[in-house]
């Protein structure tokens, strides 16, 4: 199937799990809950006011990877 490869997938799981499954993701969870809101209303001031595409490379950067080719 086209697409990425297994070690791409594999790089940008563990990047997501070292950012989210450790002490420091669980706290940035419930900061980010108490404090911004509903999730509901911080995806729509996320997409209003947020370069997501920017955010995607700045963190395909962090795990070492680029963007896929289509």
């Amino acid at each position: 199937m086209p697409g990425p490869d297994g070690e791409y997938r594999a790089r940008l799981m563990h990047t997501i799990r070292d950012l989210t499954a450790d002490s420091y993701g669980g706290w940035k969870f419930v900061t980010n809950l108490q404090a911004g809101g509903g999730l509901y209303a911080q995806r729509i001031v996320t997409r209003r006011h947020y370069d997501l595409d920017a955010a995607k490379q700045e963190a395909l950067a962090v795990a070492g990877l680029s963007e896929p080719a289509h």
